[in-house]
């Protein structure tokens, strides 16, 4: 998928409702996955940010790590 970025978030099933529904408030942003990985012992949810939003996505995860528990932001290498 070339118009998305990846990002991988590390929290718990409670919290990415929360985070899911203040990502989704935001249109055309990025979309959260509610399945998720577990890699290192922690849940991963797979979140789809679409491209030219990258820094407004950081950016309100920045400001949601006030709020919600999220142990883990991890950006996919592309290729």
């Amino acid at each position: 998928m070339k118009d998305v970025v990846i990002y991988w978030l590390a929290t718990s099933q409670e919290e990415i409702h929360f985070i899911d529904a203040i990502i989704s408030a935001y249109d055309g942003m990025a979309a959260v996955r509610r399945d998720f990985e577990i890699r290192d012992g922690r849940a991963m949810y797979k979140v789809f940010v679409s491209r030219g939003m990258e820094e407004e996505f950081l950016e309100v995860m920045h400001r949601l790590r006030a709020r919600a528990q999220v142990d883990a932001l991890v950006r996919e290498e592309e290729g």
